[in-house]
């Protein structure tokens, strides 16, 4: 995981459902660019999360309300933001199953904080330290809280890495 993470910002209210960050009636999905292109596609905004022309998204961070990822535990709506470009969700809770997709698959940076920001964040640059497990949005810079043992999982880039990392240092 980078140091830090910038980006603009893509604005998500409370509940917004796996299903609607990669629907079902896509599957199966050809490629990673097609998963990337039906990325927040049924999500409801003025602005839409991937742009149609480059099947990319010029949003890196997302910023939502309550339960961001709940519904089903569709391992490719975590997935399905990262290859669109995103890099981190910053909401005041997520669905349990998303948050430790988002940790074990090491795709996106699920930062749990109970802001005040609203919508017309859409579009606004926020910068996050992940080393100082800091945020700055909207002209005010924020404290995280520590991911406690998942620091570990998150630095190593996913549960995946981390494991090898553990059984490759078990046997020195």
């Amino acid at each position: 995981m980078a140091d830090v993470i910038r980006g603009k910002a893509f604005y998500c209210g409370d509940f917004v459902n796996t299903d609607v960050m990669s629907p079902g009636r896509f599957e199966p999905y050809d490629s990673n660019e097609q998963l990337a292109r039906m990325a927040l596609i049924d999500y409801e905004s003025p602005v839409p999360f991937v742009d149609p022309a480059t099947g990319r998204s010029p949003f890196t961070i997302i910023v939502a309300g309550e339960e961001f990822g709940c519904g089903s535990s569709r391992e490719t709506a975590p997935l399905a933001l990262q290859l669109a470009g995103a890099r981190a969700v910053i909401a005041r809770s997520f669905a349990r199953i998303f948050f430790r997709n988002c940790v074990n698959m090491g795709c996106l940076l699920p930062i749990r904080f109970p802001h005040d920001l609203g919508a017309a964040i859409l579009g606004h640059e926020i910068s996050i330290d992940v080393a100082q497990r800091e945020f700055t949005a909207g002209g005010r810079t924020h404290e995280f809280p520590d991911f406690g043992p998942l620091r570990h999982i998150i630095e190593a880039g996913g549960l995946t890495a981390y494991t090898k990392r553990r059984l490759a240092e078990a046997k020195r």
